[in-house]
């Protein structure tokens, strides 16, 4: 089981090339085609970017074939506001940046949870920050909490958990319990797939929420990617009230593939 087809969006951000060298890397272990979207806007040609946001598709194609990818370099056009107009939805996974502060007015707006939201394709979020010499997918936290959301993340990012080295099924409940019968079900499952997995989770009493849990469990764990479905409450609710999705969506230190 594999990704064979990645998209990467484009932008004229500092954030571009750590994108891409990430998304080269993801393509090169799973032999996928990449295509570069480059999702820039009518902004991002207006001064000192200008320069930048015109050499994209070079930096691109010069990136993809220094690594012997198959790719393909798209431009969606500074209209581009749907799924459809940013070439999502022929896609296994798509690799995406938070919005910088200082940047986020250079790219498509639906970039990311507008597409995360309508594409049906899982997303691979990368801090504003980040760096791509830093490891990915080596050991991850699958949050996890019997959702159709969680359920969804689980099976879209097979491809990563297979290749992970160690995986900790995080489990955020009032009842947890490591060896409960659905739990030890996940389990299996995943066990089914060549998934060795470990439970660690955290009994919700109310007195620590899911986000301040499941840091911990990252810090436990050293995970160096968080696997996590999207949405499951309305995002109008979660944007008004701070959500898990949205926590996660904006955390400043840990990449994360979402499904919706």
């Amino acid at each position: 089981m594999s990704y064979k087809d990645i998209i990467v969006y484009l932008d004229a951000s500092d954030l571009n090339e750590p994108r891409v060298e990430t998304a080269i890397k993801i393509a090169a272990q799973h032999k996928a085609k990449l295509t570069g979207v480059d999702i820039s806007t009518a902004a991002a040609f207006e001064g000192e970017r200008r320069e930048q946001v015109q050499a994209i598709q070079r930096m691109f194609e010069n990136m993809v074939r220094r690594a012997g990818l198959e790719a393909e370099y798209r431009l969606a056009g500074p209209s581009a506001k749907t799924a459809q107009e940013l070439f999502s939805h022929c896609a296994d996974l798509i690799v995406a940046s938070q919005p910088g502060p200082d940047s986020a007015h250079l790219a498509s707006a639906a970039v990311p949870k507008n597409v995360l939201l309508a594409s049906g394709v899982p997303m691979l979020i990368l801090p504003a920050a980040w760096e791509a010499r830093q490891p990915i997918g080596r050991s991850i936290l699958l949050a996890w909490n019997f959702s159709r959301e969680s359920t969804r993340a689980l099976h879209d990012s097979m491809p990563i958990l297979i290749k992970a080295e160690n995986i900790a099924l995080f489990v955020f409940d009032a009842s947890f319990h490591p060896h409960r019968s659905d739990v030890l079900d996940v389990v299996a499952h995943l066990e089914r797939h060549g998934v060795k997995v470990k439970v660690d989770g955290w009994r919700g009493t109310g007195e620590v929420d899911v986000i301040s849990a499941m840091f911990a469990c990252l810090d436990r764990e050293e995970a160096d990617l968080i696997v996590a479905g999207a949405y499951g409450h309305s995002p109008l609710l979660e944007s008004l009230f701070g959500g898990v999705s949205e926590q996660l969506l904006n955390n400043v230190s840990m990449p994360v593939v979402m499904s919706h």
